[in-house]
């Protein structure tokens, strides 16, 4: 705590508005973003990897904050605590920093170059700095999201290489099962939506390079209308859906799952069907 408080020492308004925004790249809709651009128009393996090990991360992150069920700072004596809506549920480890980890670790193992690796590093730390000086985590859980969601990245990734090296994809279901099971213990409203998302991306794993086999690549405008429909179609999917079912986690989770079959299996064949007219045989096939 006096850690917290010797941070914010230093607030003032321009810092408050800064790490306010900083602190939402640890944050769903930033990761959407990423995923649905390395998704539909860059990688699509890569989508996959990405997608197995943020959520996978995510779900990890619920379950261990439900073991050592670790109380927030907020309403804590001295401790001024800001952008609380992002705060739900225990403090150890930080959420925000340890996907963050995930998904910058998983971003620069892929582009490999030294300036990315050093913003990759930089970003991770900021947010993870952001969480402190909103006073929403102490240093201990921002240290230890980090360094889980650092090594989570490699042990995903290797579960991949194996279930795509040797055709296995039921290599993926040491990922899936205890997912699954821990929907019985872990009965929080972000479990049920990430255990959701990393179904429809199991499910789409499965399903698109047998009946799809989408391709990422296109001409730049192709690209421009994939990810501006495909997002406006998924927020409209999000809205509708949540007032379409009722408020609980088993409707979260099946909001979320159909949400990421958007994501994986519709929008790419759609995309495939109008951008790749050569192809629309081989589709019908």
């Amino acid at each position: 705590m006096e850690v917290v408080k010797f941070i914010q020492s230093f607030s003032n308004p321009f810092l408050d508005r800064f790490f306010q925004l900083f602190t939402m790249i640890g944050e769903d809709y930033f990761f959407i973003l990423v995923m649905a651009l390395v998704y539909w128009c860059l990688d699509k393996n890569f989508g996959y990897r990405l997608g197995f090990a943020y959520l996978s991360s995510g779900g990890l992150n619920c379950i261990i904050k439900e073991i050592f069920a670790v109380p927030r700072l907020i309403g804590k004596e001295g401790i001024r605590s800001l952008r609380v809506e992002t705060a739900g549920g225990y403090s150890f480890p930080s959420g925000h920093t340890q996907t963050t980890a995930t998904l910058w670790t998983s971003l620069l193992l892929k582009i490999k170059k030294r300036w990315f690796t050093i913003l990759a590093f930089f970003i991770i730390f900021l947010v993870g700095f952001s969480r402190l000086y909103l006073g929403v985590h102490r240093p201990v859980d921002v240290v230890f999201g980090f360094l889980i969601g650092f090594a989570w990245v490699f042990f995903v990734n290797y579960l991949f290489e194996l279930a795509v090296e040797s055709g296995r994809k039921s290599w993926l279901l040491l990922l899936i099962l205890p997912a699954i099971v821990g929907l019985i213990f872990v009965r929080t409203f972000t479990y049920y939506k990430v255990v959701g998302t990393l179904l429809s991306i199991f499910t789409g794993f499965l399903v698109e390079p047998v009946y799809i086999r989408y391709k990422s690549d296109g001409a730049l405008w192709q690209q421009g209308i994939k990810l501006i429909v495909g997002l406006a179609v998924l927020l409209f999917l999000q809205s509708f859906l949540k007032n379409l079912l009722p408020e609980a986690p088993g409707a979260d989770l099946l909001r979320y799952y159909l949400m990421g079959i958007w994501v994986t299996i519709i929008a790419p064949f759609l995309f495939k069907y109008f951008f790749n007219r050569g192809n629309r045989k081989q589709i019908k096939s």
